[in-house]
């Protein structure tokens, strides 16, 4: 059980960090002389989504950290709605970052990034069900995965 806790460890970090590398280096593919956009709209369009964003991030932070601490299911602030907020909260801010520094291989690599994280997620909610089983089973019902339930 330990060896495959250490393994899920590195991938998580792996994915994160060959995700950043990607969008990184996706930066140099604009052909731009300045280093963010020159369109006054896209980078006004890419602050906002990034500050959404982070305000995501850390009202979700908060509202796990507490739910952890209390060891139980987060359900306050955006966990509300969605299972999974910081990972919608990452791709929002990464969309703002991607007007902000404009370059069309940054989107490209969001999008073939998408299948991992969605497969991190379900093995995520797989060890939840393991670990709360029955009532995380029934918040999964009442909540989005990425988004909320319409």
């Amino acid at each position: 059980m330990r060896k495959e806790y250490m393994i899920n460890k590195i991938c998580h970090i792996a994915l994160r960090l060959i995700f950043g590398v990607c969008l990184f280096l996706s930066q140099f593919t604009s052909g731009r002389n300045t280093f963010f956009t020159d369109n006054t709209y896209l980078f006004s369009m890419g602050i906002a989504f990034f500050v959404a964003g982070n305000i995501i991030w850390i009202i979700a932070s908060y509202n796990l950290k507490k739910a952890v601490s209390e060891n139980k299911i987060a359900t306050g602030g955006p966990y509300k709605y969605i299972r999974h907020p910081i990972y919608t909260s990452i791709y929002i801010l990464s969309v703002g970052l991607g007007f902000i520094f404009f370059a069309w291989l940054w989107f490209v690599v969001m999008i073939v990034f998408i299948p991992f994280w969605y497969l991190e997620c379900r093995k995520e909610e797989k060890e939840m069900i393991e670990l709360l089983g029955e009532e995380y089973i029934n918040y999964r019902k009442n909540t989005g995965m990425f988004f909320p339930q319409i």
